[in-house]
C-alpha cells in the first residue's frame, strides 16, 4: 500500500500546486490555457514521437490491444448513453456527453504521467494506440451524435459534419505525433543528433507540466447538477470504463500483460481536460466541469485501488 500511495501522491501534488498557484494569483488564470497549448503541440508529441520512433513496429500497433481497448470504450459509452436516455429520461445530447465522459480518458495529461510512475517499463504503444481509438473513433462518434442533435432544422448537410470531424483529426498534434512515431519504427529513420536531443528536453518537461496545467484549470468550477448524474458518470467512468477493458480481454488473444495493465490504468483515469469545453458547445458547460471536478478528486481514491489490484505495489 505504501507503494501505491508512492506512486499516486506525487501525481495529486502536482494537480495541487497547478491549483493553488492559479488559486492564489501566483499563475494567472489566463496562462493555463497557453501552457496546455505548450504541452498539447510541443512536449506531449514530442514526448509520443520519440519514444515510438524508437520502437519496433510491431510493438508499436497490436491489433488485439486496439480492439480490445476499442470494443471496451464503444460498450462504455453505449452503456452509459443507454442509461442516461432510457432510464434517467435525459435528452440524447445530455445522454452522449455523458458516455463520452465516461469512455474518453484524459491519456494526455493525467494517464500518462501515471504510467510513467507506475511501471518500471511503462507500456507506451498502450497510450498511443488508446489515443489514436479515443481520436480517431470515440470522439467521432460523439460529434457526429451531438452535430446531428444540434443542428435538427439548421438544414446541415452530413458531408459538411464529417468534413468537420475529419479537419479536427487532421489538425490535432497527438495523432500527428502518433501517426509520425509509426512511420518511423517502420522505416527505422534515424533523427539528426540535434533534433534528438531537443525531443528529449522536450519530453522531459511533459508529464510535470500537464499535471500543473490540469490542475490550474480546475479553478474556478464550481459544484452544480444534478447529484445522481454527476456520480453516475464518475463511476462510469472510474470503475466501468476499466472494468470494460478487463472484460474484453478475457475474450480476446492473449496479450503482453504490461500492456494490458497499461490499458485498464489508462481507462481508470479520469476524462479528458476539456470535457467542459465540449459540454459549452451544447449548453452543458457547469454539468461537465461539476463531473470532472468530482472524477479528479474521486480519482485518488479509485486509483490507489486500481493500482493495489493490478499488482503494482
Amino acid at each position: 500500500m505504501l507503494t501505491i500511495i508512492a506512486i499516486t501522491t506525487p501525481i495529486f501534488i502536482m494537480i495541487m500546486l497547478g491549483y493553488f498557484a492559479v488559486r492564489s494569483s501566483l499563475v494567472p488564470s489566463v496562462t493555463i490555457a497557453g501552457m496546455a497549448k505548450i504541452v498539447m503541440y510541443f512536449t506531449l508529441p514530442a514526448l509520443i514521437f520519440s519514444t515510438l520512433a524508437r520502437m519496433e513496429f510491431n510493438e508499436v500497433i497490436v491489433p488485439t490491444y486496439l480492439a480490445t481497448y476499442a470494443i471496451g470504450s464503444v460498450l462504455t459509452m453505449l452503456i452509459g448513453v443507454f442509461i442516461s436516455l432510457k432510464v434517467m429520461n435525459r435528452s440524447l445530447i445530455e445522454s452522449t456527453l455523458k458516455g463520452v465522459g465516461m469512455a474518453n480518458s484524459n491519456s494526455a495529461f493525467f494517464a500518462y504521467p501515471v504510467m510513467l510512475l507506475a511501471f518500471s517499463n511503462p507500456p507506451t504503444a498502450a497510450f498511443a494506440m488508446s489515443l489514436i481509438i479515443e481520436n480517431i473513433l470515440i470522439l467521432p462518434i460523439t460529434f457526429v451524435i451531438l452535430e446531428v442533435c444540434s443542428s435538427r432544422g439548421q438544414g446541415l448537410k452530413p458531408t459538411y459534419m464529417f468534413y468537420t470531424v475529419v479537419k479536427r483529426l487532421i489538425k490535432n498534434p497527438l495523432i500527428l505525433a502518433v501517426s509520425g512515431g509509426v512511420l518511423a519504427s517502420t522505416f527505422h529513420l534515424e533523427l539528426p543528433a540535434v533534433i534528438d536531443r531537443v525531443l528529449v528536453m522536450l519530453s522531459g518537461a511533459s508529464a510535470t507540466l500537464a499535471l500543473i496545467v490540469l490542475g490550474g484549470s480546475l479553478v474556478g468550477t464550481s459544484l452544480t447538477g444534478n447529484a445522481k448524474d454527476i456520480c453516475f458518470v464518475t463511476t462510469g467512468k472510474l470503475v466501468l470504463h476499466p472494468l470494460m477493458i478487463a472484460v474484453v480481454a478475457l475474450f480476446m488473444p492473449e496479450m503482453d500483460r504490461n500492456l494490458l495493465l497499461g490499458g485498464i490504468l489508462i481507462a481508470a483515469v479520469p476524462m479528458m481536460s476539456i470535457y467542459p469545453i465540449i459540454g459549452s458547445q451544447y449548453g452543458y458547460r457547469s454539468l461537465c466541469a461539476s463531473i470532472l471536478l468530482i472524477t479528479t478528486l474521486a480519482s485518488f481514491v479509485t486509483l490507489a485501488i486500481i493500482l493495489s489490484l493490478m499488482g503494482l505495489n
